[in-house]
């Protein structure tokens, strides 16, 4: 599928937000600095946000899942420093 044809594919909705003029300046002046408009500036921040938790998240439950198969096994007995450092 053309790059085109998968972005008309993708309905839009608008939504307004309500922000400190402050805060709206200096983002303006971000994404103009990375050549993009405040709203394709938006767009990325969320889905680079969204990805990175749902990254995040995969990986918490992945490492749960590994311990409780026993995959990281934890000493019954209390280690003295020598046997944790013995090389």
């Amino acid at each position: 599928m053309c790059v085109t044809l998968k972005y008309v594919k993708i309905q839009k909705r608008n939504i307004t937000l309500s922000l400190p003029a402050q805060l709206i300046r200096k983002a303006k002046v971000e994404a103009a600095g990375r050549n993009l408009s405040l709203n394709a500036w938006i767009q990325q921040a969320i889905d680079h946000t969204l990805r990175f938790d749902h990254g995040y998240i995969a990986a918490g439950e992945r490492i749960l899942a590994a311990s409780e198969k026993a995959l990281f096994k934890v000493p019954k007995k209390r280690l003295t420093r020598a046997e944790l450092y013995e090389r």
